[in-house]
């Protein structure tokens, strides 16, 4: 799991090129104020990824990079269980999938001069609280389940990070529209996975297969799409031959290759290829 960064466009309107060049063909466009995720660079360009999804390179000049990142924690295990007290006998009263986020809890105190201040939370030791749902149920997640995004990697993701976080999928349960490791469709496999390393997918395999570029030979952390008519199906290619997917024939995720059962369709790329990073 990594955290790229995060900038904020500082221009009326921002365009989005195909390649870093201002003759690059125009492919979006993001609003001053918009957040783009930060995902690559080449020179004075980064590569970004906008609020709708769509890739492209940005002049430095057009956006401010925030640095600095608050407390937060996020589940670094696939299901994180939060108990009703903070022991692991305790009654697990909900489990959070991989990436939630779990708020920081801030105490506050008002002095006698009525002025009202922020102070450490003192959470259990070896445990964080945290709040769930509209009434406030209060829970606690062991903090061996949990990473603080201060820690994590702040950088641009890469195939290998896609690779490492896919195999902490194998052997989860196909399931009809899940996202979760409590069960993965295929689509909702791979936008987990990119989702983990910073990078926003749809969530359907036909609407993922529309962006990114297109490319003619797969090489690890491509994603392939198949179908005889359509895109029915994506995996997570592993190399030019190889990928990992979640298929409803099997069960669960799982390694395989190309061979004649699977018509593939398309191969899309969405990241900046190698040379321009």
């Amino acid at each position: 799991m990594v955290w790229p960064q995060v900038a904020i466009v500082q221009r009326d309107l921002a365009d989005l090129r195909a390649a870093p060049s201002g003759d690059s063909d125009l492919v979006d466009q993001a609003q001053y104020g918009e957040n783009v995720r930060v995902l690559g660079e080449s020179d004075r360009w980064r590569y970004v990824q906008g609020a709708d999804h769509y890739f492209g390179w940005v002049t430095l000049d057009d956006l401010a990079v925030l640095t600095g990142y608050a407390e937060r924690f996020v589940v670094a295990v696939l299901l994180a269980d939060v108990r009703d007290a903070p022991h692991g006998d305790a009654s697990v009263i909900a489990r959070l999938p991989t990436g939630t986020s779990v708020p920081a809890i801030v105490a506050s105190m008002e002095p006698a001069d009525g002025t009202r201040q922020r102070v450490p939370y003192a959470h259990p030791e070896g445990w964080r609280e945290t709040h769930l749902g509209p009434g406030w149920l209060t829970g606690y997640v062991a903090v061996s389940d949990l990473v603080d995004v201060r820690q994590l990697p702040h950088r641009y993701p890469t195939a290998d990070d896609y690779l490492e976080t896919a195999e902490s999928f194998i052997g989860v349960p196909y399931l009809w529209g899940g996202t979760t490791a409590l069960g993965l469709d295929c689509s909702g496999f791979v936008q987990q996975v990119y989702r983990l390393n910073g990078v926003a997918l749809p969530r359907d395999a036909d609407q993922q297969a529309m962006l990114g570029r297109m490319v003619e030979e797969a090489r690890a952390g491509d994603l392939m799409f198949f179908g005889a008519d359509s895109v029915t199906h994506v995996a997570l290619a592993t190399s030019a031959t190889e990928f990992v997917h979640a298929p409803m024939k099997g069960g669960v995720v799982e390694h395989s290759r190309l061979g004649p059962d699977r018509k593939l369709r398309v191969i899309r790329r969405y990241l900046p290829d190698p040379a321009a990073t």
